[in-house]
């Protein structure tokens, strides 16, 4: 049986009709599907190899996607627990979505273990509404791990994004179990 790998939990959170489930199934499937809103929480999975300096290693992405309708907000403080990194969602050129930010990053941090964040600014195809240079700044005052702008229409920054909250998320492992041993 080949190994799984190690299991590492990913949530994605931002403002409802952001993109992240588009994104997710552009990333685990390969396919470009305009999505409905996701009613509280959806899941998907995938095996990928990282390769940190300590040689391949096979991860299973956990990847929880979480409705960002304000209905739906009550469910992310218990979804996540266990999770060894976020991506925090918004759209490019829904300026209403970027403000909101604030708020998912307090739910994250409040309800974690000091993961890696990263910020991921979406559908890069559209008309932008979000100053870069906003975003970059906001990105290094709140400590993100680093800012992605992707589409998941023209498959752009997808998959290097997730690959690199990945290996952020496996050096968050290792050093958790370094500091324990």
């Amino acid at each position: 049986m080949e190994d799984e790998g190690i299991m590492l939990k990913l949530v994605v959170a931002g403002e409802g009709g952001v993109g992240k489930t588009t994104m997710i199934r552009r990333y685990v499937e390969g396919v470009y599907h305009d999505s409905i809103l996701t009613v509280g929480t959806a899941f998907a999975a995938k095996r990928i190899v990282i390769n940190d300096g300590h040689g391949p290693t096979p991860i299973k992405a956990q990847i929880w996607d979480f409705g960002g309708e304000k209905r739906f907000r009550f469910l992310l403080p218990k979804f996540c627990f266990g999770a060894r990194g976020a991506m925090l969602c918004f759209d490019l050129n829904r300026f209403s979505t970027f403000l909101k930010l604030d708020e998912w990053l307090s739910l994250v941090r409040d309800n974690t273990e000091n993961i890696p964040i990263v910020l991921v600014g979406m559908k890069a195809d559209l008309h932008r509404a979000v100053d870069q240079k906003e975003v970059i700044q906001f990105a290094k005052a709140n400590g993100f791990k680093a800012y992605f702008e992707t589409s998941a229409k023209d498959d752009v920054n997808v998959t290097p994004a997730f690959e690199y909250i990945a290996k952020e998320m496996l050096g968050y492992i290792r050093r958790r179990v370094a500091k324990s041993s």
